[in-house]
């Protein structure tokens, strides 16, 4: 009885070393991977900024009709030649109402023209329809009507070019005629009730007038303080009966907002930045730091001056915009896989079943995200890296 005791308790210990043996390789070498999980690297670019709210200034002055019905004649944003007619001043809303129905006459028959000649390059009618679409969503967002009009016309003779059928030539050509007899009849109507009224300089046309045309010029952001940008809405005036919108000189026009306390640390006068304007269709456009001044309470005024795309921004002026201060490209990464280790900034990625360590430098940091540089001998975007919170060291065995 003695030896069989003996028996069962050497057996007893076998099976539990085997037991712990298996327990062992089972927790080294076939984990389940619900400790782990891999991310592959992406490689964008960051820009390091902020959200601000500002007015857009320009050099412009308010078009003021001496007849008491004028009648604009030119779309939000048109280039204007000296000399050139930008309206029509009328003695009666008769007069107002024949010049008005002229000038529609005039544009359906310069888009009927238009589509009637055909698309020789149907891809790049298409690519302009789509172009267009995108545009007119974005102004819609804004709720900016006189560009959202603005995008309709536009897009107006593309999509009727796009429908005509052969079918339709004779039809088209009939109407054509039509229009052309129409338009002669008010022309010789409207010549003696509507006046021309014409621009000494050239510049753009803008069917807005909002009344801070006088107050934000700028002539007055060379010594305005935060204190004056701040009560602006007061120097606000009324505009004028018979405004016929504002003619815009020149090719810069300018941002003035205010900058949270600190932010001013990020920048300096003279710098270049990249601006967005929410809402619009505008890509980030090149700016420059005309003048950066920090109020005592550490906010800042910050005007910046761009020399682009006046045709697009004659119709805003308060505005909400994205600042980026710098531009940064790399590799996307949750900030959870970077750690350090002996003084070593780096990440573990995946390589077979083993964990391997790789040394990386870190360019920006933003949310739950790091942005490392992206080197040849270095990560990868090809690389799967380890998201975990267990201990690891370098080798160690790793099975998804």
């Amino acid at each position: 009885m003695k030896k069989q005791g003996e028996f069962y308790l050497k057996l007893t210990s076998i099976l539990l070393a085997a037991l712990l043996a298996i327990f062992v390789v089972f927790s080294i070498f076939l984990r389940s991977g619900e400790d782990y999980t891999t991310f592959a690297p992406v490689y964008c670019e960051v820009g390091d900024g902020l959200t601000v709210s500002g007015f857009v200034v320009r050099s412009e002055e308010l078009l003021v009709s001496s007849a008491p019905y004028p009648v604009a004649a030119l779309s939000e944003g048109q280039r204007v030649g000296g000399s050139q007619t930008v309206a029509y001043g009328c003695a009666t809303e008769g007069a107002a109402r024949a010049q008005r129905e002229l000038l529609s006459l005039q544009t359906q028959r310069d888009r009927l023209a238009f589509a009637a000649e055909g698309a020789k390059d149907l891809s790049a009618s298409d690519a302009s329809i789509a172009a267009g679409i995108i545009r007119l969503a974005a102004q819609t967002s804004a709720q900016s009507l006189p560009r959202m009009q603005a995008v309709s016309d536009e897009l107006e003779p593309y999509i009727l070019q796009r429908s005509l059928t052969g079918g339709d030539r004779a039809r088209v050509q009939a109407r054509l005629s039509n229009l052309d007899a129409e338009i002669a009849a008010l022309q010789a109507q409207c010549a003696q009730s509507a006046v021309p009224i014409t621009v000494s300089q050239a510049g753009y046309y803008s069917r807005i007038a909002d009344g801070y045309e006088n107050a934000l010029t700028p002539e007055a952001l060379e010594t305005m303080t935060l204190s004056d940008l701040r009560g602006i809405e007061t120097r606000r005036a009324a505009v004028p009966e018979r405004t016929i919108g504002r003619l815009i000189f020149g090719q810069k026009w300018y941002l003035v907002c205010e900058l949270p306390a600190g932010a001013a640390d990020r920048c300096a006068a003279g710098d270049s930045l990249l601006l967005t304007l929410a809402g619009e269709e505008l890509t980030a456009l090149p700016v420059r730091i005309e003048r950066l001044v920090t109020d005592e309470d550490g906010a800042s005024l910050l005007v910046v001056s761009c020399a682009e795309r006046m045709q697009d921004v004659t119709a805003l002026r308060t505005v909400t915009a994205s600042l980026s201060f710098r531009t940064y490209e790399g590799l996307r990464v949750p900030k959870t896989a970077v750690r350090t280790e002996d003084g070593e900034t780096g990440v573990y990625v995946l390589v077979g079943a083993k964990a391997r360590w790789k040394p990386v430098e870190i360019l920006y940091e933003y949310g739950e995200y790091c942005l490392l540089r992206h080197a040849p001998d270095g990560l990868r975007e090809d690389d799967s890296v380890i998201l975990t919170d267990e201990e690891i060291r370098d080798g160690s065995v790793i099975a998804e």
